[in-house]
C-alpha cells in the first residue's frame, strides 16, 4: 500500500473508498459499497485544523467520530488521530482503532453491527484547490 494513499480497513480488510465528502461540519468517508461510513465532526475544530504547521502531524481531538453499517451508527474512540499539512494546499487525516470493541456505544436497538468491530483504519488526502464553496467530494 502507497504511503500517499487513501484507505478505509474494517477488521483488517481494505473496504476501498467509494467517496469522501469534506464539509464545513463533517469529514465521511463511504466505501465502495456504500454499506460502511465513517463520519468525523469537525465543526468545532476548524481553526485546529488550520493552524497546523507544513510537514506537522497534530493530534486532534475531535468531537465525535461515528462507524455506520447500513445507516446504523456507533459512537467509537480512535486509538491515534491526527491531521497533517503536507503542503500549503493538502492535508492527510488520519485515524485508527485497534482493539476498541469494548468502547463502542451502539446507537440501533440490535445494540451490535452485523460484524464485530475489532479494528478500524482510515487515511484520507484533501486538496484544498478542489474545495467549491468549502465543500469538497471525491467520487
Amino acid at each position: 500500500m502507497k504511503k500517499n494513499s487513501n484507505v478505509f480497513i474494517l477488521n483488517d480488510n481494505n473496504l476501498e473508498i467509494g467517496k469522501i465528502v469534506l464539509d464545513n461540519a463533517d469529514l465521511k468517508i463511504f466505501d465502495k459499497s456504500f454499506k460502511y461510513c465513517f463520519r468525523v465532526v469537525l465543526f468545532y475544530n476548524w481553526q485546529d485544523i488550520l493552524n497546523v504547521k507544513m510537514g506537522e502531524k497534530k493530534q486532534i481531538d475531535f468531537n465525535e467520530y461515528i462507524l455506520s453499517e447500513n445507516d446504523e451508527p456507533a459512537l467509537i474512540i480512535p486509538s491515534e488521530s491526527y491531521v497533517e499539512k503536507i503542503n500549503d494546499k493538502e492535508l492527510c487525516f488520519y485515524f485508527n482503532f485497534k482493539k476498541k470493541a469494548q468502547n463502542i456505544c451502539y446507537m440501533n436497538e440490535r445494540n451490535r453491527f452485523d460484524i464485530m468491530l475489532n479494528s478500524l483504519e482510515a487515511r484520507v488526502f484533501i486538496d484544498f484547490k478542489d474545495a467549491k464553496d468549502g465543500f469538497i467530494i471525491y467520487d
